[in-house]
């Protein structure tokens, strides 16, 4: 369960604004003497990763204040908050954990930077908190679903919803084995209409899509460049989905590595090995790395694919990223070098010695992805970006359990072995090309896939098959700009092993 539930006010009484908690049952002031003191209505204080003690909502509250003062980046930007105000006491539902729920998220989020860059973009857009047991799963690689990833455009009649991405899987009753594909459109859900004009039946819709139980569902589907329409059903269930697939293919004489990574999490380590293997074995001489969908994780993992892709030479002694910290940790300033091992590995990856690759990106790109690019761009192998801008997150955290909430504050910024980062509003393609789902991903006329292959030949930036695709593509409505990975936003991250002595 991610806890993002919207403020509903009631209860309590308001103070002046102290930007300090109150109450509690100790008088305790550092995050560690505050720590797993629980409220029982906490529904999730039996999942904490360390022994806990019974508290209150204030205790968690004052956890929450003393760990943002602590280790939040922008600690000096905290805006002034009473704890004693409605929203963070709330007493509007009859049940006791949903006010428990809403108080903390409400507390939690009005904590946050409230600036904005010169660009209009909200500074902290990032910062989050959910389950400790839905994160441990989400980091392991396990989810509950239905074996596919899919797009969103459009509200109420507008609504679109379509399949972006099916995983391999040899799952009962998943999105593979009912040959569902890339382009496919939900039309449906159980009967409800993805484009219904009432919210009560959207609601419905996104539950379904994102189920919380291992359930049987019936979609209405229309075959990617199809009129007719199928039926399938579905069954959701827990299953640790591959976040790599790779690919070797010959155009005009040159031999391609392709690579699809969609997520920095510990089920993407064993498929990066076998690729970047793979790919060595069979001299490959491009790389396109496809990045558009992966919205971050283990930073440790971004390091060791820029390792294998650069290889050990441009990496020896270099640094793939710096981390600095707020002014009160800067001390505990770091630098991530170039791995040559995944998080959990021993065996080395094997290196690509390339002085160039491809990276194909969207909006959804985020965090640990784009740590990738700048850190190749720091040692001077040259990123050729293809697609759209990427989500602007040069910032990252260590994950802290607290009552079995799993907060993740931003704690540091990163930048490259030449010291450039900053780029809180995205990297700007190279060459803008849509995420067209009418093609599938990894064939060389994907517009994004030719573009990278049009650039090596010296073309301009939109190749003749890519131009018509991306023309195509936007008379559909289903541009980049618009189109969005359906997921929780606080998926697109960069984490640190909880140590916090080694990403």
């Amino acid at each position: 369960m991610v806890l993002a539930l919207a403020g509903c006010g009631g209860g309590g009484g308001g103070t002046a604004s102290t930007g300090v908690s109150t109450g509690g049952t100790t008088g305790a002031t550092s995050a560690a003497q505050l720590a797993q003191i629980c409220s029982a209505n906490n529904p999730f204080r039996a999942d904490a990763l360390e022994p806990t003690r019974a508290g209150s909502l204030a205790d968690e509250r004052n956890w929450i204040r003393a760990y943002f003062d602590e280790r939040y980046l922008w600690y000096r930007d905290v805006p002034a908050v009473s704890a004693n105000a409605d929203k963070y006491n709330v007493t509007t539902y009859f049940n006791p954990y949903s006010n428990f729920v809403e108080s903390i998220n409400n507390y939690f989020q009005d904590l946050r930077n409230p600036a904005f860059t010169v660009t209009g973009t909200k500074v902290d857009k990032f910062s989050f908190l959910t389950s400790t047991s839905y994160w441990n799963d989400y980091s392991q690689g396990e989810a509950l679903g239905y074996g596919w990833q899919l797009s969103d455009q459009g509200t109420l009649a507008t609504r679109r919803v379509r399949v972006s991405h099916v995983f391999q899987s040899t799952q009962t009753g998943f999105a593979a084995l009912a040959s569902v594909q890339r382009g496919d459109e939900i039309l449906s859900v159980n009967g409800n209409p993805v484009n219904s004009t009432s919210t009560s039946i959207q609601n419905v819709v996104n539950q379904a899509l994102s189920p919380s139980a291992a359930v049987n569902t019936t979609f209405v589907i229309r075959p990617v460049g199809s009129v007719s329409t199928r039926t399938v059903t579905l069954t959701a269930a827990n299953v640790v989905l591959p976040q790599a697939e790779h690919k070797v293919v010959i155009d005009q004489g040159v031999k391609w590595g392709y690579l699809l990574f969609n997520a920095h999490i510990d089920s993407a380590e064993a498929p990066l090995l076998a690729a970047m293997t793979d790919f060595q074995a069979q001299g490959i001489d491009q790389l396109v790395l496809d990045l558009r969908y992966n919205g971050g994780g283990y930073l440790a993992m971004a390091s060791a694919v820029s390792y294998a892709i650069a290889g050990v030479a441009r990496t020896q002694n270099k640094t793939f990223e710096t981390l600095r910290y707020n002014d009160k940790r800067s001390g505990g300033n770091q630098s991530v070098p170039f791995y040559s091992t995944g998080r959990n590995s021993v065996a080395p990856f094997a290196t690509l010695n390339l002085s160039k690759v491809y990276v194909l990106t969207t909006a959804d790109t985020c965090s640990a992805s784009e740590s990738i690019i700048n850190g190749l761009r720091g040692i001077d192998v040259e990123v050729v970006q293809i697609g759209s801008t990427t989500c602007g997150k040069p910032y990252g955290f260590v994950p802290q359990d607290n009552c079995g909430i799993t907060y993740a504050a931003m704690e540091f910024e990163g930048v490259n072995d030449k010291g450039l980062g900053g780029f809180s509003d995205g990297f700007v393609p190279q060459c803008a090309v849509s995420d067209d789902l009418s093609f599938q991903l990894g064939v060389t006329t994907e517009p994004m896939f030719a573009t990278a292959i049009a650039r090596h030949r010296g073309l301009p930036c939109t190749s003749p098959s890519a131009s018509s695709a991306l023309s195509s593509a936007n008379l559909r409505g289903m541009g980049a700009s618009t189109q969005r990975v359906i997921r929780p936003h606080w998926q697109e991250a960069k984490i640190l092993k909880p140590s916090a002595t080694a990403p």
